[in-house]
């Protein structure tokens, strides 16, 4: 049995501790070892962690022996192949783990075996850091493995910022980030250490845009949690695992773990820290963070930080509206031809470039049965592909699918949406139709000239409040059902609320996590729903 295996089934019998991401990962290694389409190699795992066990040292010259989960890492990232042409199956990798669990000697391990057992001649591969402290860092661990093995230092030719392979000609380079000066590159391994620290996406687009030309290429990032930002990189790639670990989106060379504590853990309970620390007791030690407590129990400032960087937790980090479990839950066995003659509430949001448009209906088919959704997406057709790339969502698949329609050029067509509405009307009983006044003025005057019933519906705290409540009612309550519809569960996920001091919420599209339209189209509807079923029920006059 390989030893990711065994890892893997450690964690999910419950042997070995774990939050629910590594659970989730764990699971999915399991879960792939019976596809016939990517297979697992036992000998690259052997050879890749057999070239760190033996070959490097660590600074007190004892071997770098690797721990289970460090095995797990290891082992995934070279392992997993795929069957047609055994190419590497993971080309893109994020890891958050706590401090001190020797991620930074992991990651300087993991360039070092590329470097030299990937075989690629006249090929380029580089660590990024925020600053040049921590490249400098990492270009030291890198170093040190090399002056402390006899081997290494005969075929790698060390120098200031760069060490070559004399026997392919392939260099590594330590650089920290400065995106403006990082065009150009053709690298075929970047690592990046501390993600947490970009604020914005500049640096990781230029990485990710320079592996064009590289087919098996590995972006492999390590980092800490850090202060919530919803255009932090780190964020980013954070919500796309937690979606691919959950089945949402499918991403099949994205490989994910996150070291953390679950909701509900009490941050200063030792019982729960092995968790975010897979090397408590070896890297790390109880005292050291038991110590960190006592001064977070004395100055509550302190709290915050233990958590972050002990724990790996985002702080002012806004949940998740609607846990994708929950969510998922709601599904129903029903198709389009059920819902004919049903009477119907429909919620617009419109978007004129970038964002989805979505036009989500909600159906009442018997008063004693749930409600049923029906919902099309719509975006531009031209930049889908780069769109698909750049935000790591897989509109091009769900085009493909049939979940999302896409117009032609680079805006929204309202013809598509209003021809799409046009045709419901013939199938559905059309109650109201609740839209944003945003970019609606055309589509709506088209749509009043047809005889629908139109009703503006604001996007403030007090309009969207009976949206949230409504559509809370209902999925607490198991009173509604969706299709499976993967862009409206994608956007559910996104959903972030935001509370006005009266307490009245609504969807706030600037702190979710990624685009959120479907959600908000289906509030409305959701919302006029409610009222015209609530209207229809006894009547008491006194």
């Amino acid at each position: 049995m390989s030893r990711a295996t065994e890892y893997a089934q450690s964690i999910v019998s419950g042997k070995v501790q774990a939050c629910r991401w590594i659970k989730l990962a764990a699971e999915r290694h399991m879960s792939d070892l019976k596809r016939s389409d990517v297979y697992y190699d036992l000998d690259e795992e052997d050879r890749r962690c057999g070239f760190i066990e033996n070959i490097l040292t660590l600074e007190d010259g004892s071997p770098f022996l690797l721990e289970p989960w460090q095995a797990f890492i290891v082992g995934s990232i070279y392992g997993w192949k795929y069957d047609q042409d055994d190419r590497r199956r993971f080309r893109n990798a994020m890891i958050f783990v706590s401090r001190k669990n020797g991620k930074s000697a992991l990651l300087a391990a993991i360039i070092l075996s590329s470097l030299v057992q990937d075989g690629q001649c006249y090929s380029q591969m580089f660590a990024v850091a925020s600053d040049r402290g921590q490249a400098t860092l990492l270009r030291d661990y890198v170093s040190g493995y090399i002056k402390r093995s006899e081997h290494l230092s005969e075929i790698l030719d060390v120098q200031t910022w760069l060490t070559r392979n004399k026997l392919t000609d392939t260099v590594f380079k330590a650089l920290h980030a400065d995106h403006r000066r990082l065009d150009g590159l053709n690298p075929a391994v970047v690592v990046f250490d501390e993600l947490h620290s970009q604020e914005g996406p500049e640096l990781d687009d230029v990485i990710n845009s320079s592996f064009g030309s590289q087919p098996n290429y590995l972006y492999a990032k390590i980092s800490t949690a850090g202060e919530f930002g919803r255009e932090k990189p780190a964020m980013k790639q954070k919500d796309l695992g937690e979606k691919v670990l959950e089945g949402v989106v499918e991403l099949d060379d994205y490989f994910y773990l996150n070291y953390t504590i679950d909701k509900g853990d009490k941050w200063d309970d030792p019982s729960i820290w092995p968790k975010a620390n897979p090397n408590l007791g070896v890297s790390k030690n109880l005292d050291y963070m038991t110590a960190l407590v006592d001064v977070a129990k004395e100055i509550p400032q302190k709290v915050l930080d233990f958590k972050t960087k002990q724990l790996d937790v985002w702080i002012e980090a806004f949940d998740q509206w609607i846990d994708s479990q929950r969510w998922d839950a709601l599904k129903g066995d029903y198709v389009w031809e059920d819902l004919q003659g049903c009477k119907a509430w429909l919620g617009i949001d419109l978007a004129r470039v970038r964002d989805i448009s979505s036009v989500v209906t909600v159906v009442q088919t018997d008063p004693d049965e749930p409600l049923k959704i029906w919902g099309k997406h719509f975006i531009p057709n031209d930049d889908i592909e780069r769109r698909t790339r750049h935000d790591k969502v897989p509109y091009a698949v769900w085009r493909n699918q049939g979940d999302i329609i896409t117009t032609d050029g680079n805006t929204t067509d309202f013809d598509a949406i209003f021809e799409t509405i046009m045709q419901w009307s013939d199938h559905l009983e059309i109650q109201e139709i609740a839209y944003d006044r945003h970019f609606s003025a055309e589509l709506v005057q088209r749509l009043y000239n047809e005889s629908l019933e139109l009703i503006p519906f604001g996007q403030g705290f007090i309009s969207m409040n009976d949206a949230v409540c409504g559509l809370e009612r209902l999925l607490l309550g198991k009173k509604m059902q969706h299709n499976g519809d993967p862009v409206l569960a994608w956007a559910c996920s996104n959903t972030i609320l935001a509370t006005d001091p009266a307490g009245n919420r609504k969807m706030d599209k600037k702190r979710s996590k990624e685009k959120i339209d479907p959600m908000v189209a289906l509030g409305m509807a959701i919302a006029r729903s409610q009222d015209n079923i609530e209207d229809e029920g006894p009547q008491i006059y006194v």
